[in-house]
């Protein structure tokens, strides 16, 4: 996994355990009961290069205890958010810790690395803004005792405005929940936990835990659980900048 200090293009940070009736980057227009649809962590931050980002990439990460990144590197702007547990963020001789709800953003060039001090499991969700061909990670010293990538997932990014936020956010889907919501900006979509059906268009199709979709701004979107379990599903917006919730 990747992580790294950049902090100097943060500008909102925001995060969340509550429940609401509608995501960030969208609009509602038939949501159903609010607390069918719970926000688990939210955060939001400024995209550095807009206008390059041409690939979005979700990572879902878990961290034993005394699991460590390898040193490295990364070939664009990581945005991480702790879902559980605890990450300890290390660069320059100095540890940063982050907490579940906690998040941080960096961008490329700076060696670091992330790791699990604490005593339980740990899980870290992660997106990557990449240039076209931009390698996500170059390792410089390799970690005895790696994370776990428990899911990923690629997107192709269309234009971005010169001025853009990304918004990560994991909601819980209550069994039979369902809403149509017409995309104010870019959507991936993956989903962690349970099952999603998501008509896009004409097309009807059901996602499982690991499977992914994506949607560009403009699209208007039909999604349901009609499994029996709760889902859980990690989202991420690309925004202009300033887009409201």
């Amino acid at each position: 996994m990747r992580n790294s200090p950049t902090y100097t293009r943060r500008r909102v940070l925001t995060i969340a355990i509550v429940t609401a009736a509608s995501s960030a980057g969208v609009l509602s227009l038939n949501a159903g009961v609010p607390a069918d649809r719970r926000i688990v962590a939210q955060s939001r931050f400024d995209v550095t290069s807009a206008p390059l980002q041409a690939e979005v990439v979700q990572l879902v990460v878990d961290f034993p205890p005394g699991a460590w990144t390898s040193w490295h590197t990364h070939g664009g702007q990581a945005i991480n958010l702790v879902l559980e547990g605890e990450i300890t963020l290390r660069h320059a001789g100095m540890d940063h810790p982050y907490r579940a709800g906690q998040a941080w953003t960096d961008s490329s060039g700076q060696v670091h690395a992330a790791g699990n001090t604490g005593p339980g499991k740990a899980r870290l969700l992660t997106n990557f803004l990449l240039p076209q061909g931009a390698p996500q990670t170059t390792a410089v010293v390799d970690s005895p005792f790696e994370p776990t990538i428990v899911y990923e997932a690629r997107s192709p990014l269309p234009a971005l405005p010169a001025q853009a936020d990304i918004v990560q956010e994991v909601v819980d889907l209550a069994s039979g929940w369902r809403a149509e919501r017409a995309s104010v900006g870019f959507t991936a979509n993956l989903i962690m936990a349970g099952e999603v059906t998501c008509r896009i268009g004409g097309e009807r199709k059901l996602y499982k835990a690991g499977e992914a979709w994506s949607a560009p701004a403009g699209t208007l979107l039909g999604e349901e659980n009609s499994s029996a379990s709760t889902a859980r599903v990690f989202t991420t917006y690309l925004l202009p900048r300033g887009t409201g919730r």
